[in-house]
């Protein structure tokens, strides 16, 4: 049923009626992107039973900029323009501009469209205020009702958002601005609409914007078509169809959920259409994230983990992966569903906790079968990153056992390599270094067992058991699984000491000087260093003679309760003094001080002992960790900084250390772990 024209008059033809909750509650600024405008005006068209809808817009341009403080419009518009069943000036007053009623429970409208009775998407008419979230100035041209000889009416008006809000803030009623051709006819029908007069908004690429448009629509019908048609003089392909959205997903993770229906405490069970499954690749577009939920065809919230408490199996995995297109109109025809912006599910209704509870269970079962297909993913990524077959090669070429044995670690610790860090070509090489010194461990554990196989009769033929003694040295394996437990140890005392308040600086000097690996993860155990025993030896005594003062420089003998001063360790041929401060130390200008006076004697040692020298030949430097800084002295920070940018002191706060220790050994855990198991 049409409404009458009884309400207008020849001085306001046309009458804006917007409940005062709507601007309230909401105001008119609830969109600002432009695909969300556009998909509302989209939507309009799809109730409007239009088979075709034609954007016209600047892909990529900015619609308006500000500059000192001014707006400066660029001059274009946008319009959507459809082929549906348009509207008379009596239709336009009598629901278009009538915002705020259900238009599903309206007799007049009801919850199907008019003609090809589609489930209509709207329901209080809010979304044709969206556009004026990006533009000031809305011009609505519709030409429909029964056809005559004449063709079908036309109504062209237009809308002012500052007149809007003027005259609904003193409570009176819009009256829009009737245009040039209003009241005439037309041979077509449908409705244009034309967005003017811009806020600073810009409007995105082509692939972003058929990516936004066609997350918000899960139409798969054959008689609604989306055409994009870009102005810019550039374009040489201005034309294109907004497509559905496709997300390669991990072989074996799609769920269908046509048969599980959300089912409430009372037993009342709600159906959906859909899926859901895990994505093959990391989410690069935000389109692609999370599980999406259509009401009517019509995007009305993602989530990505339905609520669902931290700690269950695969919820990296979950989180990171989980994608799907699920269908329920149900969430659209219980009002009290879907929040009051239109753009999310009230999850704390009694069917919203359903829907969440639903969704949970169906969340681990797709991390729990996305488990193996990523990890399989995740160790070809890191086998081809770290080129691990080849470096087996230059470090093991006369021994294929090794190398054989370095492929097989690799790819099992590969599968719980951190994928994100997978293009950090300092973590690869670190992880490549780990499992490279890990294989011969492995291949003497391999080796221990395959001997065990040949003595079937409680002899071992000698010839079979050398030829597996040859695989590689015995004496090196043993080494590299000591260094393996003992890291392992040392990292659980490490991550314990580090979080403790008032931590003894003296520990935390043992820790590191019994692995300073923490600070460097390939370094060696300065406790068989000879050389480093002599000349630490040698320092102390020239510093007391020099300074007439005493030091420390190693925690490895007893000094009472003296802790040492710093401490040297040693690697490759280099000599670093290490100076550290406990955790929450600000280091200081007196910290400074001592800090110069140790390396300045450094220094002077090397001069006039130049012997010594050659027994580091490759550097000398200072490693300090402090968890900040308080340097007051112009002169001091000069002299500091200064140092610092000539790579002579490396600084390190006690996190980083942390952070990079844990990164670095990850996969010595899973080794043990792994090797527990075998």
């Amino acid at each position: 049923m049409i409404p009458t024209n009884e309400d207008n008059s020849d001085l306001h033809p046309y009458r804006m009626k917007i409940e005062r909750t709507i601007v309230d509650k909401l105001g008119l600024h609830m969109y600002d992107k432009v695909s969300a405008v556009v998909a509302e005006i989209i939507a309009n068209s799809y109730d409007a039973d239009a088979e075709k809808v034609i954007i016209k817009l600047p892909l990529g341009k900015a619609l308006a900029v500000k500059k000192d403080g001014k707006l400066e419009r660029k001059g274009y518009v946008i319009e959507v323009e459809d082929s549906g069943h348009g509207m008379t000036p009596t239709e336009a007053n009598g629901f278009y501009l009538k915002v705020g009623p259900d238009r599903r429970k309206n007799p007049k409208q009801g919850p199907q469209s008019r003609e090809k009775k589609r489930n209509v998407m709207g329901r209080k008419g809010i979304g044709k205020l969206a556009p004026f979230g990006i533009c000031n100035t809305l011009e609505i041209r519709s030409a429909g009702g029964e056809k005559t000889k004449k063709g079908y009416q036309v109504t062209h008006f237009e809308l002012d958002y500052d007149k809007i809000i003027e005259q609904t803030t003193e409570n009176e009623d819009y009256h829009p601005t009737p245009l040039s051709d209003d009241q005439t006819w037309d041979k077509k029908r449908g409705t244009r609409v034309i967005l003017k007069n811009f806020n600073a908004k810009k409007v995105p690429d082509k692939e972003t914007f058929n990516r936004q448009l066609a997350v918000r629509f899960g139409l798969e019908q054959r008689d609604f078509k989306i055409i994009v048609h870009d102005i810019k003089e550039e374009d040489t392909e201005p034309e294109f169809q907004v497509g559905h959205l496709d997300i390669p997903l991990m072989e074996g993770t799609r769920i269908e959920v046509n048969d599980r229906p959300v089912v409430t405490e009372e037993g009342r069970k709600y159906p959906v259409i859909g899926w859901v499954g895990m994505a093959k690749q990391p989410y690069k577009h935000e389109e692609f994230a999370g599980i999406r939920f259509y009401a009517r065809g019509k995007i009305v919230s993602v989530t990505r983990d339905f609520g669902i408490p931290s700690g269950f199996a695969g919820e990296f995995v979950a989180r990171s992966y989980v994608v799907g297109e699920i269908h329920a109109d149900w969430l659209d025809d219980e009002e009290d569903l879907i929040q009051t912006h239109r753009q999310d599910i009230l999850w704390s209704s009694d069917l919203g906790q359903a829907l969440a509870n639903w969704g949970q269970t169906l969340l681990k079962e797709v991390a729990k079968k996305g488990r193996r297909p990523r990890r399989e993913q995740v160790k070809a990524q890191f086998m081809k990153v770290s080129d691990l077959e080849r470096k087996a090669e230059e470090r093991f070429h006369q021994d294929p056992e090794l190398k054989k044995a370095v492929v097989e670690i690799g790819e099992k610790i590969g599968e719980f390599a951190s994928e994100e860090e997978l293009t950090d070509e300092d973590y690869v090489n670190d992880l490549s270094e780990l499992i490279l010194t890990i294989a011969p461990h492995k291949l003497l554990v391999d080796t221990f067992k395959r001997i065990n196989e040949i003595a079937v009769d409680g002899k071992v033929n000698v010839t079979d058991l050398l030829k597996l003694f040859k695989t590689t040295e015995i004496a090196q394996l043993a080494s590299y699984g000591q260094i393996v437990v003992e890291k392992i140890k040392t990292i659980n005392i490490f991550e314990k000491t580090i979080q403790q308040e008032g931590i003894d600086e003296l520990e935390l000097q043992k820790i590191l000087e019994t692995a300073p690996w923490l600070i460097n993860p390939r370094w060696e155990l300065s406790v068989a260093n000879r050389s480093l025993k002599t000349f630490q030896e040698a320092f102390e005594s020239w510093y007391k003679k020099e300074y007439n003062e005493e030091i420390t420089t190693t925690t490895r003998v007893e000094h009472g309760t003296k802790r040492p001063d710093f401490i040297f360790l040693n690697r490759e041929d280099s000599l670093i003094l290490v100076e550290i401060k406990p955790p929450k130390h600000e280091f200081n200008d007196e910290d400074w001080e001592r800090l110069q006076r140790y390396y300045d004697a450094m220094v002077g040692f090397f001069e006039k002992n130049p012997h010594f020298k050659s027994s580091f030949p490759n550097d000398t430097k200072v490693i300090l960790v402090r968890d900040s800084e308080r340097l007051t002295s112009a002169t001091v920070k000069k002299a500091y900084n200064g140092l610092v940018k000539d790579k002579c002191i490396e600084p390190y706060t006690w996190a980083e250390l942390l952070k990079n220790t844990k990164r670095d050994n990850e996969s010595f855990l899973i080794a043990r772990d792994s090797f527990s198991q075998s």
